[in-house]
């Protein structure tokens, strides 16, 4: 059996995030363990599918929405008795995530992720997901709640 004493929520106010954090609730309930909750702002990997294009007005942007998004996760989770704790973490998801896993010695990390139509084509040519990149580098258990398409 493991030993979960230490849970890492990734969220993004998505309807998958809330999917993985009632999943991190639960789970944390259970084990009795503390929850970090941690919200990652790409402005690069943002700013490159804007074509460089991205303004300050829209970094700021961003980066409050984040905000905004963990104080939702941290008070979603405190209404349901779990303690909680809030980070916002810069730069690629899964680069963030396995940052602080390591960081904040995590012995789960819990997300969420919405199941996708992929062609073919785009499995042939290695399309990877977050989710897929994430389960080579996580040491710790992976939780990856599925929200139907």
């Amino acid at each position: 059996m493991h030993s979960f004493s230490k849970i890492l929520l990734f969220y993004d106010g998505t309807s998958e995030g809330g999917s993985a954090l009632l999943s991190c609730a639960a789970l944390a309930t259970a084990f009795a363990a503390p929850v970090d909750v941690i919200v990652a702002v790409d402005y690069i990997g943002l700013n490159a599918k804007a074509g460089g294009l991205l303004c300050a007005d829209a970094m700021r942007t961003l980066e409050q929405d984040a905000r905004s998004a963990l104080t939702e996760a941290i008070n979603q989770l405190g209404a349901q008795g779990v303690a909680a704790q809030g980070h916002i973490a810069f730069g690629n998801v899964a680069d963030a995530i396995s940052r602080s896993v390591a960081l904040l010695k995590s012995s789960v990390v819990v997300v969420g992720h919405r199941a996708r139509n992929r062609t073919r084509f785009a499995r042939w040519i290695g399309d990877r997901s977050v989710h897929s990149d994430l389960a080579e580098r996580l040491p710790p258990s992976t939780l990856v709640t599925v929200t139907a398409r």
